[in-house]
């Protein structure tokens, strides 16, 4: 089963605050250019979070009225946009199940309350529960039983991991012991989930939880704080993100828990992998010394590969396991498109 974008909470956040800047010539080794998917009719900017294996991607686009919606890109390019509960105003899509029967994500209200849901393939939407006194809640991944994982936050902003079964029943995945929040991002066909466990200072460590819910550590490289897991192969392997300082570090753990830092590209500083196959090939972005973000791929080898496209950021969040990726790229004017590369 591929894997994507997305832990979706830090996806999100350097999506939202990518700008675009001038051309630079392409780092490292190269792959052909990626295929913009477009926008909704009347919208300018758009993002892709995931793609599955029968080649489907979900994301966002603007509309005429500027508000983004939840899209669905089929094989043939074409959007179709998908809606929000009562009340709300605007939707994203963070993944689809390999099926192509499930896609989950949010509906929310700009500045206010955000709920987890997920739609069916023809676009009816079930909003997922949370526990009592949440304000936010999100849905990030849905494997091929249906089963969702995601977060809850309450009005004191703590992060509490969340799973759901296929009927919409509700469990909370817990912290390690001691840690005071947790979050998911991501759970495979085999129902392992990943994420991470924060203590009360702050401070996160990468996790998963088993079937039953058991959460366990992911030992960081020696000297790196606050890790997250952010995707996981069905074949065991685990992808996410460490610091040291303000340097940002791509990981990638075997399955028997065995930690490796990927490198950026030549010349970078830093990097961030959202997402993983189960051939081993990692997605995410490199970053520049500039601060310039660029697509990036690293084979099971870890070399990375550029991927180009764009004048400005870029980045990738989903990979299926036929080794397409779906990100975006920034254009002249600083807006975001969705991008599908292909091998």
């Amino acid at each position: 089963m591929k894997t994507q974008t997305a832990l979706r909470l830090a996806a999100v956040a350097v999506a939202a605050v990518v700008t675009a800047g001038s051309a630079t010539a392409a780092f490292g080794a190269e792959q052909s250019a990626g295929t913009d998917l477009g926008v909704l009719p009347g919208g300018n900017n758009s993002l892709a979070f995931d793609v599955n294996d029968g080649g489907l991607v979900v994301g966002y686009s603007n509309n005429s009225e500027g508000s983004n919606r939840a899209v669905l890109w089929d094989r043939a390019g074409r959007a179709k946009a998908y809606g929000t509960l009562p009340g709300d105003t605007e939707s994203v899509a963070y993944t689809i199940n390999d099926k192509g029967t499930l896609l989950v994500g949010r509906s929310y209200v700009v500045g206010g309350a955000q709920r987890a849901v997920k739609w069916n393939r023809t676009g009816t939407i079930t909003e997922l529960p949370a526990p009592a006194g949440s304000t936010i809640s999100r849905a990030y991944a849905v494997n091929n039983v249906g089963t969702v994982v995601g977060f809850a936050s309450d009005s004191e902003g703590v992060y509490q991991a969340l799973r759901w079964n296929a009927d919409n029943k509700l469990s909370l995945l817990p912290p390690l012991p001691g840690d005071q929040a947790s979050g998911a991002a991501w759970i495979t066909n085999t129902g392992i989930a990943v994420g991470y466990s924060k203590d009360a200072q702050g401070g996160s460590r990468a996790v998963l939880w088993d079937r039953a819910g058991q959460v366990t550590a992911l030992a960081a490289p020696e000297g790196h704080t606050g890790a997250q897991a952010i995707s996981a192969s069905d074949t065991g392997i685990v992808v996410g993100n460490s610091s040291t300082g303000e340097t940002s570090h791509a990981l990638r753990w075997r399955p028997d828990g065995e930690v490796t830092e990927l490198a950026p590209l030549p010349g970078d500083t830093s990097a961030n992998a959202f997402g993983v196959n189960d051939a081993g090939t990692v997605i995410g972005f490199s970053v520049a010394p500039d601060g310039q973000r660029r697509a990036v791929r690293w084979g099971a080898d870890g070399t990375p590969v550029h991927l180009p496209g764009g004048v400005g950021h870029s980045g990738v969040y989903g990979i299926n396991d036929c080794g397409a990726t779906a990100g975006f790229t920034s254009t002249a004017d600083g807006k975001n498109r969705s991008t599908l590369w292909k091998d």
